[in-house]
């Protein structure tokens, strides 16, 4: 990483500042999800950058949101078909993506669906330290074959807005977690109480509003800020 860089590691002990998370990278000028965007973050001094992994037809492993593009699922489209589907420079292959990071900005890799947890995370673990990425999902059954894949990762559970945080204590229980990642529509003191008496800190997401990111920068429960308006929180250090 960078020079003065930190690890993206879940923290443990001591509290510190929020990690700052370019949600898709820092987007705007470039498309997001892409190589020119994930660039922006490492240069604007972003902690890690999140982004999305999926699989296509030819078995190559991409970096893109969308489960279809074009009408088409991802799944079914050969590399080239998607790059042809999307903006140039998006849906980069995950191992270019860890080549533009590796030694100079923290990921946060989200799986967006399971059956290749084992084929993403030799990737990945061969080309970054345990401290220099975290891996999160809404699946809880990828979360635990993470952990059988590479042990000393670290995992998030996302928690969406749309699904009932019923059996919530089971959940983190059979999915090993190191951390919650809830929607800040769920950053409320209950939840948060919660897991941090669990010893869960919160990665919070997608964080844009300038109240709600000042909150938060201040919330010793949260370890880290996933947000499309990167440098709003990292101004927000230093801003009153």
């Amino acid at each position: 990483m960078q020079p003065g860089a930190r690890a993206v590691a879940v923290p443990r002990g001591e509290h510190a500042t929020p990690l700052i998370v370019a949600h898709r990278g820092a987007w705007g000028a470039a498309p997001q999800n892409s190589l020119e965007a994930f660039d922006a973050a490492v240069a604007l001094g972003c902690d890690a950058i999140e982004l999305d992994v999926r699989r296509t037809a030819d078995g190559r492993f991409v970096v893109v949101h969308d489960a279809r593009i074009g009408g088409r699922p991802v799944a079914h489209l050969e590399h080239h078909e998607l790059r042809a589907r999307v903006r140039p420079g998006q849906a980069p292959s995950l191992e270019e993506v860890l080549e533009l990071a590796a030694g100079r900005i923290g990921l946060d890799v989200e799986l967006k669906e399971n059956g290749y947890v084992e084929a993403t995370m030799a990737i990945v673990a061969k080309r970054l330290a345990p401290d220099q990425y975290v891996v999160t999902s809404f699946r809880d059954a990828v979360l635990p074959a993470i952990k059988r894949c590479v042990p000393e990762a670290r995992t998030g559970l996302l928690l969406s807005p749309r699904r009932r945080l019923r059996d919530l204590e089971r959940r983190v229980r059979d999915a090993q977690v190191d951390f919650l990642a809830p929607h800040a529509s769920l950053a409320r003191d209950e939840l948060m109480d919660w897991a941090a008496s669990r010893g869960l800190p919160s990665w919070v997401w997608t964080v844009n509003e300038p109240r709600t990111l000042r909150g938060l920068l201040a919330d010793e429960r949260v370890a880290a800020i996933i947000t499309d308006k990167p440098d709003r929180a990292l101004d927000g250090f230093t801003s009153p």
